[in-house]
């Protein structure tokens, strides 16, 4: 158990790989693999030292750029492949089909690593990498790229300071930089972890300053903090280093961890980065009382309290599930995505309700409405079932796709209708 702060001082060295063909045939494919990408060759039937020069000639040439990446070289029967850049890795596995021929694993005679690697020693104060039960300090303006599953580690705690480089790496573009932050001309994937994966049995601060200046903030912070029960507290969230991704991106698999928001003009989501991505989460609160902080579930979250005095928010929740309170005291809040349902809806006066998912059946049980409801941004069919407006409240009522059983206001038959209750 120790406090220790990430300081990125490691030395950066290229990684090197080699792989030995141990049996030729001309009937066998042989085959390297790096991120689902095949690069293959036929056994040439003459012997293992021409088959492994003609799978060095293959990867070599190879315009894919996660084999552009590495330098490809041969000697006898084995090849040898050594990171273009110091510190940016590669994951390549072999494999064989058809005939007799065979090709041993890829192995490392030199592990890759750097500064911008979170599993290296020399990267943290205390001369270790952090394990159970300590608190860790992110303050250094060095990027965390690599070395990012730590799942089988529980942090004490977590705090990351504003003036902390980028953590995690985008899933949509393939780093070329040992930074993260140079990318491939041609648009393809991250195959390499890009979340920061480790778990945390306290709390974790996101964006933390106490000192004088107005740091920036980072531009990417990604987590996913698995199946431990914590509580996250977003401080501040710089502009985001991706044009359509908040810069604070969370994972999170436990029904008791909740999410504070004080501060995120730069966006904090949760679920939001890669298509598909799930989360389960107890709360959502946002304290910012101003417009300026965008906060975002994605469609897989499942989530039960959201609460919010103000900001800019989208909230999403998993098909088919159920959030049980939303609470709207101040600021938008849009609901959209597929058929969930809220069981009880509370917007207060001044705040504003954008009700657009859509719901094969009930899309919210009770809605309390004090502030605006503006129902005529989506012309998929809805269901309200108990509507309470109060004094001073405003419904915007599109009576061709909002069905309201138990509180129908009384408006034209069709179209849009602005309601004010005196």
């Amino acid at each position: 158990m120790a406090n220790t702060y990430f300081t990125g001082e490691a030395i950066a060295v290229a990684q090197v790989d080699t792989v030995q063909i141990t049996a030729d045939d001309a009937a066998t494919t042989y085959k390297i693999t790096i991120g689902g990408i095949v690069v293959s060759v036929s056994g040439t039937g003459t012997g293992v030292n021409d088959t492994a020069t003609a799978l060095q000639v293959a990867l070599e040439a190879s315009t894919h750029p996660y084999f552009e990446a590495i330098a490809f070289t041969v000697a006898t029967d084995t090849v040898t492949m050594t990171a273009s850049v110091a510190g940016c890795p590669f994951t390549a596995t072999s494999s064989v089909a058809g005939g007799a021929g065979t090709i041993g694993a890829v192995t490392s005679s030199t592990a890759c690593t750097g500064p911008n690697h979170y599993d290296d020693a020399d990267n943290w104060s205390g001369g270790a990498v952090p394990v159970n039960a300590d608190t860790v300090h992110i303050d250094s303006n060095v990027n965390i790229c690599w070395g990012l599953a730590q799942s089988a580690v529980t942090l004490g705690a977590l705090t990351i300071y504003r003036n902390t480089g980028k953590i995690g790496l985008a899933y949509d573009q393939f780093a070329t930089s040992a930074d993260g932050d140079s990318y491939s001309s041609t648009q393809v994937p991250e195959y390499r972890d890009h979340y920061l994966n480790t778990l945390v049995n306290g709390d974790v601060i996101i964006g933390r300053h106490l000192g004088p200046g107005d740091p920036a903030g980072s531009g990417r912070i990604k987590l996913d903090l698995g199946n431990q029960a914590t509580t996250i507290q977003v401080e501040h969230a710089g502009a985001s280093a991706e044009q359509y991704s908040p810069s604070v991106r969370l994972l999170t698999n436990c029904a008791t961890t909740d999410l504070f928001v004080r501060s995120a003009e730069g966006g904090v989501g949760v679920a939001i980065d890669e298509p598909d991505e799930t989360s389960t989460i107890r709360m959502v609160s946002i304290s910012d009382d101003s417009t300026n902080t965008r906060a975002f579930t994605g469609p897989g979250t499942t989530i039960t309290t959201w609460e919010q005095t103000g900001g800019d928010n989208i909230l999403q929740v998993v098909a088919a599930g159920t959030a049980t309170t939303v609470n709207v005291d101040g600021g938008i809040l849009t609901t959209e995505g597929g058929n969930f349902t809220v069981t009880t809806g509370n917007v207060a006066a001044d705040a504003t309700l954008y009700p657009n998912h859509l719901s094969s059946g009930v899309e919210w049980t009770t809605l309390n409405n004090r502030g605006t409801i503006d129902t005529s941004k989506s012309n998929q069919a809805r269901t309200i079932t108990t509507l309470n407006p109060y004094r001073g409240a405003t419904f915007i009522y599109d009576k061709d796709v909002m069905t309201i059983t138990n509180g129908d206001p009384s408006v034209q038959d069709t179209g849009v209708s602005t309601i004010t209750y005196g």
